[in-house]
Order: structure tokens, then C-alpha cells, then sequence
């Protein structure tokens, strides 16, 4: 019985990690490994606000004068 038993969880535990293993994939460019990992990664929820902070922070182009903006 307690081999029955071993050997069951076995096969389960075979199974799980069949379901669970990533599956391997081959690219041609680094490219398509970079959106292949952007799909399945979540960037973190507080990166949206470091992201705004960083970038209110920057200062504003300077304005060209007004001949350049005329001609050109």
C-alpha cells in the first residue's frame, strides 16, 4: 500500500512538472526574446510613479528664437 501510495505522488509530482516547466523556444533575433519577455513580466506598480517623478523633474527644452522657429 505505502508503494502504491509513493508511487502515485510520484507520477503527480512528474506531472506538475511537466504543467509547470517553461517551454523552450528558440529566437531568431534578440528582439523577439525581449517582447516574448515583455508578455509574460509585469513591471512593478511603483515604476509608473518613479517613471512620472524622473520625468517632471527634467527641464523644459529650450525655446529656439523666433527666426529659427520663422525660418526654419
Amino acid at each position: 500500500m505505502n508503494q502504491r501510495l509513493q508511487q502515485n505522488q510520484a507520477q503527480q509530482t512528474g506531472q506538475t512538472q511537466q504543467q509547470a516547466g517553461t517551454q523552450r523556444r528558440d529566437f531568431t533575433e534578440a528582439e523577439e526574446a525581449i517582447r516574448a519577455d515583455r508578455e509574460q513580466t509585469q513591471p512593478p506598480e511603483s515604476l509608473g510613479a518613479r517613471l512620472a517623478e524622473s520625468i517632471s523633474a527634467e527641464p523644459a527644452p529650450a525655446r529656439k528664437p523666433w527666426w529659427k522657429r520663422l525660418f526654419g
